[in-house]
Formats: C-alpha cells, sequence, structure tokens
C-alpha cells in the first residue's frame, strides 16, 4: 500500500506546468506566470489548516493531519534556535530581529491560508524530507501557489535543495524583487 501511494506521489510529480496569467493583487512588482492542474492535485479537506511556522504547515487530508514542508522556501525562525543564531550571524541582525521576522512571516501565512477553503499539493521529485515531512507547493487554485505568495510578498528566502528544484529560478526572481522593493520582512 505505502509502495502505491508512493508510486501515485511520484506520478504527480510529473505534472506539466504551462503559462498563466499573472496575479495583479500582491504587493510584489513580479509574479512568474505559473499555472496548473489543480484536478491532478491531491485536495485537503476544507477549511483545515495549522502553521506550524512559515515554511511548516499541518493541512489535513481524509481527515488525517499532514505536516508539509514548503518547498524552495525559507522562512526566518520565529523561535530562538541554533538556525535562528545563525540566521542572525548571516544577516547581520540581531536575534530578536529575526524572531520578529518569523513571526511576521507566520502571521502572513497564517492570514493567506484562513482566507482559502481548498489546498492543493504538488510535489516535486522528493516526497520526504528527513524529518518526514511531505515536501509539496501549496496550491490555492490554478495560478495561486502559497510558496509563491510567501516568497514574492517579501517574507521568505529561497532555499534549493536539489532534486526539489522546479520553480527555484522563479523564487531567486521573487526574492530578489521584494528585498530590493522593501515589502514584507525587508522593510
Amino acid at each position: 500500500m505505502v509502495h502505491v501511494k508512493i508510486l501515485s506521489f511520484s506520478l504527480l510529480s510529473l505534472i506539466m506546468i504551462g503559462c498563466g496569467e499573472v496575479r495583479e493583487d500582491i504587493t510584489s512588482s513580479y509574479y512568474p506566470p505559473i499555472k496548473t492542474d489543480i484536478d491532478l492535485l491531491d485536495k485537503s479537506d476544507e477549511k483545515e489548516s495549522h502553521i506550524v511556522d512559515g515554511d511548516t504547515i499541518d493541512l489535513i487530508f481524509d481527515g488525517k493531519s499532514t505536516r508539509i514542508r514548503l518547498i524552495g522556501i525559507d522562512t526566518f525562525e520565529s523561535r530562538s534556535s541554533i538556525k535562528a543564531k545563525a540566521q542572525a550571524y548571516d544577516y547581520n541582525i540581531s536575534l530578536e530581529e529575526v524572531i520578529k521576522r518569523g513571526k511576521r512571516a507566520t502571521t502572513y501565512i497564517h492570514e493567506e491560508l484562513s482566507k482559502r477553503v481548498k489546498h492543493y499539493l504538488e510535489y516535486d521529485e522528493d516526497f520526504l524530507d528527513r524529518y518526514g515531512r511531505t515536501l509539496a507547493y501549496v496550491w490555492f487554485s490554478d495560478t495561486q501557489m502559497l510558496n509563491m505568495d510567501i516568497i514574492c510578498n517579501g517574507y521568505a528566502i529561497p532555499l534549493t535543495i536539489k532534486p526539489n528544484n522546479k520553480y527555484a529560478e522563479q523564487f531567486i526572481q521573487c526574492y530578489k524583487d521584494a528585498k530590493k522593493s522593501k515589502i514584507g520582512v525587508w522593510k
């Protein structure tokens, strides 16, 4: 049964992405034209979500909670940790500022998820990370992806871990534009 699920998820990773419409309601000046076929993706139960932090959420599928690690992005930590201290050093900011930015990203994601009824998962090459979390791009519709919204609106940093790099170029461009425009945590 597990092998059948893994095979099914592997097949979903082969979804082809075509051109779509550019969203006009985001604050960033750049949002790559992407589109997916949501009928081919896993669908979550309605209005069930929990935010763990800026790049990890729990969604309910068939009545069971699934921890999702958003592919391609990393947010500032919202609690003091070794990683938060490393981010403070890397960005030459205080630990308190790292935590403040992490909490802002978490709040942003909470607001975005609370507006949505359904969530759809798209997978890349790897299905799970080393912590057992499901690796996915979370879509709200066929043209709106949570991962992309977070980074385009200045709440995340690109994190490319091969082979999961389907949208890496778009994420990097969004990050550069958000930082240049001083939006989100870059204000």
